[in-house]
């Protein structure tokens, strides 16, 4: 087994221990064994660690190429978010070409293919002149062609030079301020550009680019205004800046147009029960002033031929005015009703419309009358 390269520490303590001792010394002589000891002590300490390095590195290699293994057996299974992860795993421990190219295959599967070139890219960077990754170096560089001709790139042109802290961000993945300079590889489809920068006012856009396309957008960092720059003071505890919900007017009660439709048609039936009415009363006065009645009790009226065809008609209607008119009191009585209802239950503030949907009406019928009610309240 080699042993580890002996620091100069160390080789300078060596060479001191080794330096005779004044005969005669006996502190010397005890000097110089203490100081034996101590080396003895930092040869040891060396030649542990540097065994325990290289087992750890031992057993991280033996994972990493298991771990290698269900990468290949899961993206052969097309199980590629698995087969990315366990590569990932295995370039954490030992970045190859071999290892970059099953990376950049599995993001092409998943349709990432700008990552996926970039990892083609890195894969022929890595394995350039070792023999031993020429077919991952072949097989990545005639991948990365072909993808070259699909990813797009998107160009952001600063208006104004970026100050200092400017942070770009696109799909909300910060670009490296050393790229910007460069065009940046992105998939085809719609992207979100933002950048920051400290006094200036944020910029966002999104682009939609095209598969192959290069697109060009400038970002225009401006100035904060004065008022914009103001601080706001800290909260002191128990204390909110929080604004204050604005109070909500106080809205006067309104009437709703409901209950004017029914004021307005118990009116109307009010009116039409007392016009009943009274055509009624003449009728019946006209009967009993022109007819008499037979002396049976209950029997019909003796009325003069000569206009007995009036006072039949008069007949006739006097027995349906009556009902009418009790029927449409009865439906003036309610309409009034429903109106005092309404204006009574109406909350404060309560829109017109809100009746909009109510509708009554007279309902006529030969034995009598009354009022229809439709729609909601």
């Amino acid at each position: 087994m080699r042993l580890p390269r002996i620091s100069d520490e160390t080789r300078g303590a060596e060479v001191d221990c080794q330096r005779p001792a004044s005969a005669g010394t006996v502190g010397a002589m005890a000097g110089r064994f203490l100081c034996r000891i101590a080396l003895l002590a930092c040869f040891a300490h060396v030649v542990l660690h540097a065994t325990t390095a290289a087992a750890q590195t031992a057993e991280e290699l033996a994972i990493a190429r298991k771990t290698f293994a269900q990468g290949v057996a899961d993206e052969e299974a097309k199980r590629f978010e698995a087969a990315l992860e366990e590569f990932r795993q295995v370039a954490a421990v030992r970045d190859t070409a071999n290892v970059r190219f099953r990376i950049a295959s599995c993001l092409e599967a998943l349709g990432r293919m700008a990552e996926a070139l970039a990892n083609y890219d890195a894969a022929v960077f890595i394995g350039e002149g070792d023999q031993a990754a020429a077919d991952a170096v072949r097989a990545s560089r005639a991948r990365a062609v072909q993808l070259d001709r699909v990813v797009a790139r998107l160009t952001l042109v600063f208006a104004t030079p970026p100050t200092a802290g400017v942070e770009v961000r696109v799909d909300d993945t910060r670009i490296d301020p050393a790229r910007l300079r460069d065009p940046i590889a992105l998939d085809s489809g719609h992207h979100s550009v933002s950048a920051t920068a400290p006094g200036m006012e944020s910029f966002r856009t999104g682009v939609t680019l095209p598969e192959g396309g290069q697109v060009s957008i400038t970002v225009e960092l401006r100035p904060l205004t004065t008022g914009e720059l103001r601080e706001v003071p800290a909260p002191t505890p128990g204390e909110s800046h929080e604004a204050p919900a604005p109070a909500k007017p106080s809205q006067p009660r309104s009437t709703p147009t409901a209950s004017y439709v029914a004021f307005g048609i118990g009116g109307a039936l009010a009116v039409g029960s007392v016009v009943s009415l009274v055509l009624r009363a003449v009728n019946v006065a006209m009967l009993t002033g022109d007819c008499k009645k037979s002396s049976t009790a209950g029997g019909p009226l003796k009325c003069p031929a000569v206009r007995f065809a009036d006072y039949k008609a008069a007949h006739d209607a006097a027995q349906v005015q009556g009902p009418l008119g009790i029927g449409l009191a009865v439906g003036a009585a309610v309409a009034a009703g429903v109106g005092v209802w309404l204006v009574v239950s109406a909350p404060s503030g309560t829109r017109e419309s809100r009746g909009q949907g109510l509708h009554l009406g007279p309902m006529l019928i030969p034995q009598g009358g009354g009022i229809i009610l439709r729609g909601a309240l």
